[in-house]
């Protein structure tokens, strides 16, 4: 935004600010992102003096909350309450009991700070819907001992499958640090500045998301982030970076949970590139486009063995055998050993 503010400060009268008003005596400048979840106006009048007044920050608020179509929800905060009875994703659970979890979070309202215990950043492919339950489900398998009424959405929206991985590219280039990630560094700071404990779990984009934004808070920023934590579930980025990258800062890491058999840890976020991982990875890359309970990526990972007996319970026989197969293998191995 102050990149913006800057350039109407030595272009207040360009073709592009003046277009977006029907007046054109107004003076309004569309933000100029990569990205169209964050879309911005800045108001400004030019004085008698030729001095530039910027009047307000507009944002389109169409675009809070959920939409029909999903590709125009909002990168932003939300606080999400827990609606249901306390259903958790803690063991193999029935199709039905799976479904449940889609009911238990709810109620989001839009937040501009992080007022909850506990917070998280979603993955790709997330609409909003989607996101609250499924953030809610990591949050609870994270930190188990924690009675969880309610948490922080740092909501990472749906572009589709291609604008999504491009976004995750942009962030993973070092020379680049997406809006996301920028917003996220500034909510980090905020956390940090008010003495903020706040407990993250991110999750497959929103791991890549986390580890630039920490990249780009050490280079913005100053100060430690001790009073925050963070538990990494199918990580889109490479776990040792993530970790490092907190270290630096001070925030406190948990041990990660990636599923063996799932391609975005193993391959995406490049923690396992054996070959042995890239032939279960493409094994089992079909089943992250399934039902939750048989992706090895969705719901959070609770152990080989849970996650066999999960494909058991849903009658995916050939998925479990080779699950099976791996587990006897692992087990062979260390006795071996």
């Amino acid at each position: 935004m102050i990149k913006e503010i800057q350039f109407i400060s030595l272009h207040p009268t360009a073709a592009s600010s003046v277009k977006q008003s029907r007046n054109p005596f107004r003076h309004m400048r569309c933000t100029n992102i990569p990205f169209r979840n964050y879309h911005y106006f800045i108001d400004y009048k030019i004085a008698d003096n030729g001095q530039v007044q910027v009047t307000d920050i507009l944002f389109v608020q169409q675009l809070y909350g959920k939409k029909d179509c999903h590709t125009d929800e909002r990168t932003m905060l939300y606080r999400v309450e827990r609606i249901g009875s306390g259903a958790k994703y803690d063991g193999v659970k029935t199709e039905d009991e799976i479904i449940k979890l889609a009911t238990e979070w709810g109620d989001a309202k839009p937040t501009t700070q992080v007022n909850t215990g506990h917070a998280a950043v979603n993955g790709m492919l997330n609409e909003f819907t989607k996101a609250q339950w499924l953030m809610g489900t990591h949050l609870d398998t994270a930190y188990q001992n924690d009675a969880i009424k309610s948490y922080t959405l740092f909501h990472n929206p749906s572009d589709k499958a291609v604008r999504d991985l491009i976004e995750c590219t942009f962030d993973k280039s070092q020379s680049n640090t997406s809006h996301n990630a920028q917003h996220l560094a500034a909510v980090l700071k905020q956390n940090q500045q008010l003495g903020k404990k706040v407990k993250w779990v991110a999750h497959s984009q929103g791991a890549i998301i986390f580890l630039s934004a920490l990249q780009y808070y050490r280079v913005n920023y100053q100060g430690s982030l001790t009073g925050q934590e963070l538990a990494i579930h199918g990580s889109g980025a490479n776990v040792a970076e993530l970790q490092q990258a907190a270290k630096l800062v001070g925030l406190k890491t948990h041990e990660p949970r990636n599923n063996p058999f799932d391609v975005v840890p193993n391959i995406a976020g490049q923690n396992d590139l054996s070959k042995s991982s890239f032939a279960r990875s493409l094994k089992f890359a079909r089943a992250l486009l399934g039902s939750p309970g048989v992706s090895p990526h969705t719901l959070p990972f609770l152990g080989v063995k849970t996650y066999h007996q999960q494909l058991v319970m849903l009658g995916d026989d050939k998925r479990a055998a080779y699950v099976k197969k791996y587990i006897n293998q692992a087990e062979q191995m260390n006795q071996l050993l």
